[in-house]
């Protein structure tokens, strides 16, 4: 129905026209009505289907499903939520978008109510799930044989009959909330940037200038650690809070670059030459700042053994990509463009801020433990840690922002105990800048270790001041190798069990930050001891109350 004043228009418009006028009206309408039709058309076949399902024993599946479901909802994300054991099983190859949750059972084997799902797609020969994009989240336990192998198989399944793996197998133990974030959010990032409501403010590689980069270890003492502190300056006000990370993507060494350079130019000089000068010196960018050319993985070096022409590549092995062209060279039938096609991309870096925005305004501090091993035989660095330690001031640096939603501050009156060795003590200066800053009244107790007092003593001056200022109620330090008996912070724990279980008892947040395996695993076991003999609790009860409060947080690596 049209209005009344349209009404009138619309039969004085007939009355004063020509047929021929009426005619030309009519094809315009139908030509406007198809394609507005169209346009909507086109809209709805845009509009991916995105389906979680959870499989659950006890209820942890299921109750993380949900959390990451509101967060989607949040972000204004459409996402049908649904149990395995309710899913119609049909409908598997009209899924477009499908991440599970699965937790493991028994020995090894899925939980009752993913059982049906769990058989379909494993003994269903005519299955394939070429449209489908997916993504696993394994719940498990770490102290069992067959840890997280259900959500292994579901992964490794999809993959055989045709799915796109999105997000790689994220396997969690126990405490799988930081993990389980982590692999949601990577996901959201993936949809946004599909569905192109990726925020230009999410996405923003910011670009700092380096300020200061000095090792914190005494190494004229013997120090066999390289811990560097590195301030980055940024001109623009950042946008971050205490508990966030910053994510690096390191650039390869030249010495690198330079050999597989060479060896192309030697090798296949016709085509280098051509992605050099066509392509705008593309090869020498993405060996520079792309290409993961350092660490392979085993389903790069899959791939490969098809490009090469021996295929007894050793997946146990690790490999640089300049070795594995000079002893396993590839085939001439095959181009530089299918090598391209298949090298993954260097992955970022995370490292905790161990700065305050309110107590360093636009200058972002980290704290990087250069990482040395052995590795066939020669002594090699970390990829990222070994790049960030070699910047000089005045250095530029691209990174981005890392959002930490679990690993918080609670309310300023609240007690805190900060248990940080090593690095670990990093989010922790942070938090205490933040505390100090803000004026909490909330009681702060830190545990810090490591090798050495003399050598190894991180923020050694900081923290003493703070504990002057009263700004840290107590320190505990914990320095291993200071005496015949090793001991570590979760020792020093026990020492205090009567204080420390009357705090948690009482309501303080406990946070761990450091070496999941195996500093993380041992603190927890002594706060279960402690729980136990002192408090006369059931640990495993107590703990898991904790978590669900907030109150037991943990940033381990």
């Amino acid at each position: 129905m049209l209005s009344e004043s349209n009404n009138k228009t619309f039969f004085k418009l007939i009355q004063e026209s020509s047929p021929e006028e009426m005619i030309w009206m009519c094809g315009y309408i139908s030509g406007l009505l198809f394609s507005k039709k169209k346009d909507y058309k086109e809209i709805k076949k845009e509009e991916k289907k995105i389906t979680l399902v959870y499989g659950t024993e006890t209820g942890n599946a299921k109750n993380l499903a949900f959390d990451l479901y509101e967060k989607a909802k949040k972000e204004k994300i459409k996402i049908q939520l649904i149990s395995l054991d309710q899913y119609c099983l049909k409908n598997l190859e009209k899924e477009d978008y499908f991440f599970i949750v699965m937790s493991t059972h028994g020995e090894g084997e899925p939980p009752f109510s993913a059982k049906s799902f769990f058989d379909f797609i494993h003994h269903n020969k005519n299955l394939f799930l070429n449209n489908m994009k997916y993504s696993v989240l394994a719940l498990g336990d770490k102290s069992y044989t067959y840890f997280c192998k259900a959500g292994e198989d579901v992964d490794k399944r999809l993959h055989n009959i045709g799915a796109t793996r999105i997000i790689p197998l994220y396997k969690c133990d126990v405490d799988y909330e930081n993990q389980a974030y982590k692999w949601f959010s990577e996901i959201l990032n993936f949809l946004k940037k599909k569905n192109e409501i990726y925020t230009k403010k999410k996405n923003h590689k910011i670009c700092g200038k380096i300020l200061k980069n000095i090792i914190l270890n005494n190494q004229e003492k013997g120090s066999n650690k390289e811990i560097h502190h590195i301030e980055i300056f940024v001109s623009n006000q950042i946008e971050y809070s205490p508990g966030d990370s910053i994510g690096v993507f390191p650039e390869n060494p030249s010495k690198e670059r330079d050999h597989i350079i060479e060896y192309v130019k030697k090798n296949r000089k016709k085509e280098f030459e051509k992605y050099e000068y066509e392509e705008k010196n593309k090869i020498s960018y993405l060996l520079k700042k792309k290409f993961n050319i350092l660490f392979l993985s085993e389903n790069f070096l899959k791939k490969y053994s098809f490009l090469s022409e021996k295929k007894n590549i050793s997946l146990n092995k690790e490999w640089k990509l300049i070795d594995l062209l000079i002893k396993f060279p590839m085939k001439n039938e095959y181009s530089l463009k299918d090598l391209i096609k298949i090298i993954e991309p260097i992955k970022p870096r995370l490292y905790s801020i161990s700065s305050s925005p309110k107590a360093h305004g636009n200058v972002i501090h980290i704290t990087v433990s250069r990482h040395r091993f052995q590795l066939n035989g020669e002594t090699v660095y970390g990829h990222c840690s070994d790049f960030l330690s070699k910047l000089k001031i005045g250095d530029q640096l691209s990174f981005f922002i890392y959002k930490n939603k679990i690993f918080k501050l609670p309310s300023t009156d609240k007690n805190i105990i900060l248990i940080g060795p090593g690095t670990g003590i990093a989010p922790f200066r942070s938090f205490l800048y933040e505390r100090e800053v803000t004026k909490a009244t909330g009681k702060n107790w830190l545990f810090f270790g490591d090798q050495h007092f003399d050598t190894d003593f991180l923020y050694k001056t900081e923290i003493l001041n703070w504990k002057k200022k009263g700004i840290l109620y107590r320190v505990i330090w914990s320095f291993s190798r200071d005496q015949k008996e090793k001991i570590y912070v979760q020792d020093k724990i026990w020492r205090n069990r009567i204080e420390f279980f009357s705090w948690i008892k009482n309501g303080a947040y406990v946070y761990v930050c450091g070496n999941k395996i195996p500093m993380s695993v041992d603190v927890e076991k002594m706060i279960s001891r402690v729980i136990e003999e002192v408090g006369k609790c059931e640990s495993k009860l107590f703990i898991r109350k904790m978590k669900k409060e907030g109150r037991y947080l943990k940033d381990v690596y």
